[in-house]
């Protein structure tokens, strides 16, 4: 997943958490002290403007500040917008009217987020609270500003005077008719009372997200467990485990015990009791929350014109029609239906096995558990064993080493740095000259409070400011195994691939050229933002790769064998049946709730299409849809799109089979062609610009085992 909220426009009703792309002055924001390095000289490329080192977090910011300095950036954007408004027609041109309008909001922006960040990752409870209230507080800005008629009337004024438009570049062009979309997609085209619900209703929404994410941060759902139901779990794990008070072991819900616990745990009671209160967290809360929010979106879309929220999202993307999404799932679900159910029939009948009932039948809280046993016995696979040879600082140096030979840049370590929780900062230069291209810091383990998923996350957006452009900051967040006195944090190969997966966001947000920050990095069509880095996990199956990233923590010298990496790569797609129907059962539950008017029973939904597109029988005592972040994170309607770009990303990867996955050539016209222009071009033709020819499904489909 890239991003938490990420804004790639102006969605309506979404936090600005985590945002990359509201449109945007010059005007400064309040003096901030804990600058970066100083500007640095510019790249062996000449034609690349400087890029200027910005402002690091300030996590030191007690409550009250955090809230002084968001009222701050607020009072700014206003003054710069007010002057902006006060123009007479006459006196529009691009630089005054729509240069004006992106860098004045990206402004803001910029200042917001580096404090908004803090809900999700800082240690101390009152720093994360105060961050939400700015979150929240610039989320209903933002419905205002874009509400505003006489922003509106300036950038439309300003466009129907072909005259002061003359000399106008695309991009210049482009950003222009972008904005004056957003605009009109937040309702600027109705009459006042009609606008005046909208804006309600999204600023209600504000409110919905923020709680909605916030109730999951603090989550602290877990099961206690007896020295019996500890049965096949490694060692290693259960020496980590704390006792709880009223006797037994506590396993939480967090992701570093949920999924090994899952995996391994020979108990199917224990499996059961961990995956309803994995399934069931927050529920009472969050459940009434996200139907609410599935109204309110609802009576959005109508009052634009539209017949459904999911038609509203989409229209905008590459799919371009809720329609087109509906076809691509059914076909998707079709195809995928005798795998699916050859999965089933390996995993039950391993389980009538190893518990002598011929009746036994597969339940949910199996599926992760049999598809591992399965794993080990067709595949001699053992993931625990194979954890041992990824030491965190291993896999971290041969990633950044992998980055650095594709995208032809240097990472280094920021020594020293003032960050939260000990998380390290690093520096992105570019290897031909050694400038600055930007900064991001690695918070890789759980603590209370903090972000429960994997992600990838913009603070600071790149963009041309003057004759200098701004370099960009973005933070990796996740969810590992801590490291312990006895071992460093070692990871599953499945981590490795979500490593590479979030850094492949960090290079789409870092080293993007895009000149508008609104238009810049991740902020492409949110069913493409995921190609790029759905790309780069390939990256985790090649032993070229891996020979880089793998060494016993006991023994740097031994390397992941030579034959484990053969039967990885021969098993990446031995459970492609459930796990792409798994994904079509996501995508298509999200879109049925965001298409079905405003009453919405979000469980019935759930277990009606739990029961007929994963063929498993629902479990009552579960709650999902109180835990699919996804829905109030900027995905809701569009959470097809991982499936969508996964397309694009296998079709991608061809061009990297065919020349050399560290070719540095390809990986140059990589970064050119697809991280650097962000959305100053449509996806589309980045896509043909790269492969030389029109994209095409035939790599996905063979990957996951489906003839053409």
């Amino acid at each position: 997943m890239t991003k938490l909220k990420e804004l790639s426009s102006f969605l309506m009703g979404v936090p600005l958490v985590w945002g990359l792309a509201i449109g945007c002055s010059s005007v400064p924001i309040a003096a901030d002290t804990n600058a970066s390095q100083p500007p640095t000289k510019a790249s062996a490329d000449m034609n690349r403007p400087i890029r200027v080192p910005v402002p690091l977090i300030e996590h030191r910011l007690p409550p009250e500040q955090i809230l002084d300095k968001g009222a701050v950036a607020e009072a700014h954007c206003t003054q710069a917008l007010a002057q902006l408004a006060a123009l007479d027609s006459d006196q529009r041109t691009f630089d005054n009217t729509v240069l004006a309008f992106e860098q004045s909001v990206m402004d803001y922006v910029d200042a917001i987020n580096r404090l908004a960040i803090l809900k999700d990752l800082h240690p101390e409870e009152a720093v994360r609270l105060a961050a939400a209230q700015v979150e929240e507080r610039s989320g209903k800005y933002l419905v205002q500003l874009m509400a505003r008629r006489d922003l509106y009337q300036a950038l439309k004024s300003y466009s129907e005077n072909r005259a002061a438009q003359e000399g106008l570049d695309t991009e210049q062009k482009r950003l222009l008719d972008l904005t004056l979309r957003d605009f009109r997609r937040n309702g600027l085209e109705l009459d006042e009372p009609t606008q005046k619900r909208l804006v309600e209703l999204q600023t209600r929404l504000v409110e919905l997200t923020t709680l909605f994410q916030l109730n999951l941060n603090a989550n602290e759902s877990r099961i206690v467990v007896s020295d019996a139901e500890l049965a096949g779990l490694p060692e290693a794990f259960v020496q980590r485990l704390k006792k709880a008070r009223e006797g037994g072991w506590i396993v939480t819900c967090q992701y570093p015990d949920y999924f090994p616990f899952m995996e391994n745990a020979t108990s199917e009671d224990a499996r059961r009791r961990l995956f309803i209160a994995f399934q069931s967290r927050e529920a009472d809360k969050n459940t009434p929350l996200l139907t609410e929010a599935i109204s309110l979106r609802d009576q959005q879309a109508k009052l634009l014109g539209y017949e459904t929220h999911a038609d509203f999202v989409t229209e905008e993307r590459m799919a371009k029609s809720s329609a087109a999404v509906k076809r691509f799932l059914s076909d998707l679900q079709t195809q995928l239906r005798p795998r699916r159910d050859a999965d089933y029939a390996r995993m039950t009948e391993l389980k009538r096995a190893e518990t002598n009932d011929p009746k036994a039948t597969l339940q949910p809280w199996d599926i992760a558990y049999y598809l591992n046993q399965i794993k080990k016995r067709d595949w001699a696979i053992d993931s625990e064993a194979i954890r041992e040879f990824f030491p965190i600082e291993t896999v971290l140096t041969g990633l950044f080493g992998v980055y650095e030979t594709l995208f032809g840049i240097e990472i280094v370590r920021v020594e020293g740095a003032d960050t939260w929780a000990d998380v390290p900062l690093y520096e992105i230069r570019d290897a031909n000259g050694g400038g600055h291209v930007g900064n991001f810091y690695l918070d890789l383990y759980p603590r209370p409070g903090k972000y429960g998923h994997a992600a990838a996350a913009g603070v600071t957006v790149a963009r041309q400011v003057g004759s200098d452009y701004r370099a960009p900051i973005a933070i990796m967040i996740g969810n590992f195994n801590p490291p312990s006195t006895e071992r460093p944090s070692l990871l599953s190969h499945d981590e490795v691939e979500t490593l590479f997966h979030e850094f492949g966001h960090i290079m789409h947000q870092t080293l993007t050229s895009a000149r508008y920050g609104s238009l810049s990095g991740t902020s492409v069509a949110r069913d493409f933002v995921e190609a790029p880095s759905q790309m780069l996990e390939n990256w985790a199956f090649e032993k070229d790769v891996l020979d880089r990233m793998s060494g016993h923590f006991r023994d740097p010298t031994k390397k992941l064998p030579s034959e484990t990496i053969e039967k990885l790569k021969a098993a990446r797609s031995f459970d492609a049946g459930y796990r792409y129907t798994r994904q079509v059962f996501l995508a298509t539950f999200d879109q049925v709730i965001h298409s079905s008017g405003p009453e919405v029973d979000v469980e019935a939904v759930d277990r009606q299409l739990y029961a007929d597109i994963l063929g498993l029988t629902p479990v009552a005592e579960a709650h999902f849809p109180a835990t699919f972040g996804h829905l109030m994170g900027g995905y809701d309607a569009g959470y097809y799109g991982y499936l969508w770009s996964e397309v694009f990303a296998d079709d991608m990867f061809t061009v990297f089979e065919t020349n050399g996955v560290l070719n540095p050539a390809i990986g140059l016209r990589y970064r050119q062609s697809i991280l650097e222009p962000g959305k100053m071009r449509d996806a589309d033709e980045l896509l043909r610009e790269f492969l030389g020819r029109e994209p095409n499904n035939t790599a996905f489909l063979s990957k996951i085992g489906i003839e053409k």
